[in-house]
Order: C-alpha cells, then sequence, then structure tokens
C-alpha cells in the first residue's frame, strides 16, 4: 500500500526550502547582517587581513549565507557553529565570542606538547590522588579517548582558532582538558581513556577518567519550534548589539587590549595552583636561585631576588597579565624600586600573559626606564557617534589649566596607575582633534595615530630602573602580552627570550544583546597597531632577540633547559 503523503513533506518553497524551516533560515540570514555589519563599519584590520590571508567580509557573507541556504534542517547550535567559523576565519584573537550556554566538561589536568610529544604537565591532586592517579607531572600521553594524542589535538585545531601555528598549538593543547560549549566547542561526557608512558619506563599503561560535566540548561529547540510553527516573523528585530556608552574615565579605563576569550576560559575552570594557567600570578618557570628577598604572598606580583654564580644579584618579576589598576601599579613602583637599590639585573616573566588595559601596561613601562618611550600608533575607526563625543568633551578639556582641574574633569588621579595631568588632558584634546579632522576628510579608519594622543610615556618622576632587563615571552602572549614587549623592544629597553608572541594587534571593541540565536556577546579589533618599522603586531607578534622552544626534557626535568638558557643570556648580559 502506497504511503499518505504527509503535508510536511509537501511543503517546500518554489526555491526547494522547507515551509517550516524558512522562517528559522531567513531570521539566521537577518542576525548574521547584523553582525556583519558591525564588521563592516568597525573592523579596523580589513585591509591587513586582505594582504596578509585574503579574507574578504563579503566573501564570508556568502559563503554563510551558502551554509545556512544548503543545511536541509538546520538547528540553533548549528547556526552557532557556523558563526564560530566566521569569527575564526579573520585568524584574529580579539575576534571574541561566546554562547549562552552552561554546557562544559574537564579533565583535572593539564597536557602539554613539545618536540611532536605530549607530557602530563600538571595534576589537580585535590581531585585526582596519587592512588586515583598514580602517576606524575612528566609522564608522556601517547593516546587520549582512543586516538592518538596528535590525532586529537588535530581534531580540537577544526574548532579553535585558525592563527598562528604555534598559539593555536598550545590554545588546542589547554582545550584538551577544558571544553565549553559557549566557545562553540563540542562538549563530551562519561568515561575517557588515556594511554600513558611513565618517566623512565618503556611500556605505557591505560587509565579511564570521567569527563566532570555540566549539563546543558539552555533548550535551543523551543526556538527552532517556535519559529517552525509561525510564532515570530523572521524580520523580528532582535539584532540591535550594543556598544556601551560611558563616563569619559571609563572610556580611558576600558581601553583594553586584551583576548576575552582566553581570560573567559580561564575563569571558566580556574585553577589557582595550575602553573599553566593562563594569567596566573605563578608561571611554571620555577625559581632561579634561592630567594635572599621575596615579596609578601599577599602582593600581587610574584617577585625575588636570587644571587647567581657571578656573584651577581638578579631579580625577578612576574607580570600575569594588564588587567589591573593603581593598586598593582602601586606595588609594582615598590618592586622597582627596591629592585633599582639592590641588583645587577632583572628578569621580567610574562609568559602565558591575556594583555588588558592601554594605561596600566604604560604606568609599568614608565617604571623601567628614565628616557621618554615611544608608544605605537594605531589606525582606527572612527564612526559619528566618536565625533560628537570628540565635541562634546572638547570644551571641558580646553578649559583645563592644572593638574588638579584635569583630575576632576576626568573624575580620576590615574588611569589604570597612569598620572593625570594637564599634558595627558592636552594628548587627550589632540587625540579628539585628529578624529574629528580625519572623518571630516572622509576617513572611517584614520591615518596612525596614538591611542588617547599618548604618544610618549614619559618616566615615572621617582622610581626608574637602569639596571638589564631580559624579558621572558611565549606564544600565548596576548594583546597588551604582545604591546609590552613590542613597546620594550622597539625603544631598545630589553633583550627577548621566548617564542613570538600571539601578534592580537589593537584596542578591542565588545558588543552584546539578548538574541533568539543565544549570542553573549561577540568583540572585534577597533584598530591596527604599527611598530617603529611600519609593520602590524596583529598576525606578526614580537619575535624574541633569543628564541627559545620549552623541550620535551623541560616538561619532564623542571625545565631544567630553559633555566639554564635564561641563566645563559642573563650573564651575557653583563
Amino acid at each position: 500500500m502506497k504511503k499518505l503523503l504527509t503535508l510536511s513533506m509537501l511543503s517546500l518553497t518554489i526555491s526547494g526550502v522547507r515551509a517550516d524551516i524558512a522562517p528559522l533560515k531567513t531570521a539566521m540570514k537577518s542576525h548574521f547582517t547584523s553582525i556583519s555589519d558591525y564588521f563592516r563599519d568597525m573592523y579596523a584590520p580589513t585591509s591587513w587581513k586582505k594582504e596578509f590571508s585574503g579574507w574578504s567580509l563579503l566573501e564570508e557573507k556568502e559563503r554563510v549565507y551558502s551554509i545556512i541556504d544548503e543545511k536541509e534542517d538546520i538547528t540553533v547550535k548549528d547556526y552557532q557553529f557556523i558563526l564560530r567559523d566566521f569569527f575564526h576565519s579573520t585568524k584574529d584573537y580579539h575576534v571574541g565570542f561566546s554562547f549562552y550556554s552552561t554546557e562544559k566538561a574537564s579533565l583535572p589536568l593539564t597536557i602539554r606538547g613539545a618536540e611532536g610529544r605530549y607530557f602530563i604537565a600538571y595534576i589537580d591532586r585535590i581531585k585526582l590522588s596519587l592512588e586515583s592517579f598514580p602517576f606524575e607531572v612528566g609522564d608522556e600521553v601517547i593516546s587520549f579517548a582512543g586516538m592518538p594524542i596528535n590525532e586529537k589535538i588535530s581534531e580540537i585545531k577544526t574548532e579553535i582558532d585558525k592563527n598562528v601555528s604555534q598559539t593555536d598549538q598550545a590554545l588546542a593543547e589547554y582545550t584538551l582538558t577544558r571544553r565549553r560549549a559557549s566557545r562553540g566547542i563540542t562538549v563530551p561526557k562519561g568515561p575517557v581513556s588515556l594511554e600513558i608512558k611513565r618517566f623512565g619506563e618503556d611500556k605505557t599503561v591505560e587509565h579511564q577518567l570521567v569527563w566532570d560535566y555540566t549539563e546543558e540548561k539552555v533548550n535551543y529547540s523551543v526556538v527552532e519550534n517556535v519559529f517552525k510553527r509561525g510564532g515570530l516573523h523572521p524580520n523580528t528585530a532582535f539584532n540591535n548589539f550594543t556598544f556601551e556608552d560611558r563616563s569619559l574615565k571609563n572610556k580611558l579605563e576600558s581601553t583594553n587590549m586584551i583576548s576575552y576569550d582566553v581570560v573567559d576560559d580561564a575563569k571558566a575552570f580556574e585553577q589557582l595552583d595550575n602553573p599553566h594557567q593562563i594569567g596566573g600570578k605563578n608561571s611554571f618557570i620555577p625559581k632561579l636561585g634561592t630567594p635572599i628577598w621575596e615579596a609578601d604572598r599577599e602582593n600581587s606580583f610574584s617577585a625575588y631576588i636570587y644571587q647567581n654564580e657571578d656573584k651577581k644579584l638578579i631579580g625577578y618579576l612576574r607580570i600575569p597579565s594588564y588587567s589591573a589598576d593603581e593598586k598593582e601599579s602601586k606595588e609594582f613602583e615598590e618592586i622597582i624600586k627596591k629592585f633599582e637599590q639592590t641588583t645587577d639585573a632583572l628578569v621580567i616573566d610574562q609568559v602565558n600573559n591575556p594583555g588588558g588595559s592601554v594605561f596600566y601596561l604604560y604606568s609599568l613601562v614608565s617604571m623601567l626606564t628614565d628616557k621618554a618611550v615611544s608608544t605605537p600608533k594605531h589606525k582606527m575607526t572612527v564612526l559619528p557617534n566618536d565625533v560628537l563625543d570628540a565635541k562634546m568633551n572638547l570644551p571641558a578639556l580646553r578649559n583645563v589649566s592644572s593638574d588638579e582641574e584635569a583630575k576632576k574633569v576626568l573624575g580620576t588621579d590615574t588611569v589604570g596607575g597612569y598620572p593625570v595631568s594637564v599634558t595627558f588632558v592636552k594628548f587627550m584634546i589632540a587625540y579628539y582633534e585628529f578624529l574629528i579632522n580625519e572623518f571630516e576628510e572622509g576617513r572611517i579608519l584614520t591615518r596612525p595615530y596614538h591611542i588617547w594622543g599618548v604618544d610618549k610615556i614619559n618616566p615615572h618622576p621617582e622610581v626608574n630602573y637602569s639596571k638589564p632587563i631580559l624579558l621572558l615571552v611565549n606564544e600565548l602572549d596576548f594583546s597588551g602580552g604582545d604591546f609590552f614587549p613590542a613597546t620594550l623592544q622597539d625603544n631598545k629597553m630589553v633583550k627577548i627570550l621566548g617564542t613570538r608572541t600571539a601578534g592580537a594587534g589593537g584596542y578591542v571593541l565588545s558588543f552584546e544583546s539578548p538574541n533568539m540565536f543565544g549570542v553573549e556577546r561577540f568583540s572585534l579589533t577597533g584598530s591596527i597597531a604599527e611598530r617603529v618599522d611600519g609593520n602590524p603586531i596583529e598576525n606578526l607578534g614580537v619575535t624574541p632577540d633569543v628564541e627559545y622552544s620549552l623541550t620535551a626534557n623541560d616538561f619532564q626535568n623542571n625545565f631544567e633547559d630553559y633555566v639554564n638558557k635564561i641563566k645563559e643570556e642573563i650573564a651575557k648580559m653583563f
């Protein structure tokens, strides 16, 4: 007997799209158009991305529309993955996103790779006792979830940023044991097997763990069904992403160069004792010597002084991130004051640094020299609201004639520890006048200019470090973590050791608004900075003066090769 054709089987539009799914697809394309308009108007690196990787917003829009059209029974989760891939197509660590989702899973350990091999780098012994997990840091991981671990890492790379190879590799290693649906990552649950080879042994042991899984609380199938039954018109206005208008003080303080996604991931799986945590107070670099002085545990910075083999006193100072303020700037000042009085050289450790506030970064730079320091220039997007903002603020700024008036008008004594003064206000006036002039001459992407007009970072009036500095960087230094070494290197203030930084080269604009597709927020790069040689920081990062990548022996023997290289370079500075 012939089967009866149901209405749903017959409900095709002329274009071949099922009538019940057509409104959902139309709404998705409308929503994506809204997002792409922000990139059209505000994404500063557009031309550079075309030159660097052939990226085209128009081509990406057409690709997204085509994927939506071709997917027969599209879901909200499918659309989120499409958005994820669009954001990743920019090859930009500042182009971030987050979906409303509670689903996540983690394992209480970190696995890192070197020289094509992978090692346990951290174990949370509160959750994994030695009895339940009889392995140690330095043991080698051969397979993960039934796959050779290198293949598993390659699989994870398909769901994360596709940008700088070393940085993407490191991010994939972190993602291996920490997955979040809010970041567009497929989340596992249940048991997972690891094949492990203990240090010094040839045989492997299979060990099973269970994912620490949090279920999804947001049911997006409801949205799909509402559209399918005609409960929402596809042109419903829910695409109005907003960028909060703030006071002048808050605008200064929120001029950020930070990878929000990296910070969000670190917070979602915070492990305070994990030395591989991005933005952690203590890094994986072991003590370079026996401390003869050490900062208090309550201090925001990990810092100490030790005597090396040549009887030189060496200071060590860890900068975990640039997301800090006046309090941390004052603590930094006290440490640098002590180091200037007592040490012969300084090691600054800023590995795994996600970036942060521009002016906090400037405040730290001001204490590392007794000379004015040139800052990078930025090409910046400028829109009518920026021009209006400038014209509204200029009269009050032009009336400032003293430092006290400057502080009163801006509502603060410092911006991230960087002092407010008449000079600072004059920088701001020049900056606003520049934006107005650029816009009125028809440029919505300005010529290169300094953020808020600050072309020079004046040395701190009281504290200036005058001895040699060795700066440690790696592939997980983002944004401010790019700009700090770039600024110091361009001004010939330091020797840099490590691997190339990530190359997140501008300040960040972030947008958010409730919508039917669960996009909590997204961010994009509002400027593109260039160094003294005219090259952008974006995608290129900072190449160290002395390149060093971690070795297999580092992960198995407490980073002894790395420590020896650091000591070798310190000795050369004398």
